[in-house]
């Protein structure tokens, strides 16, 4: 956990910089259910999921549950 809050600063710093609200929450567990958590926690409208893992035109697992679980709508970004 130690190593993501310097990464936080660093994105929270980014985004004020540009007038962007930001909330950060740093958690562990298995991370489709973490997000999907927080999602619905902070009452999200959209969750913006990285498409890593994915081979041709096969989900990875994480946008994959997430897709199916989330409370709210998901968009899968291309990261590959």
């Amino acid at each position: 956990m130690e190593q993501v809050e310097p990464a936080l600063r660093d994105a929270e710093d980014a985004a004020r910089t540009r007038g962007v609200p930001i909330t950060t929450d740093a958690r562990t567990g298995d991370p489709a259910g973490v997000l999907c958590a927080v999602a619905e926690e902070y009452e999200a409208d959209v969750l913006v999921v990285g498409s890593r893992g994915m081979r041709r035109r096969v989900l990875g697992s994480v946008p994959n549950s997430v897709s199916h679980r989330a409370p709210c709508s998901v968009m899968i970004v291309k990261t590959t």
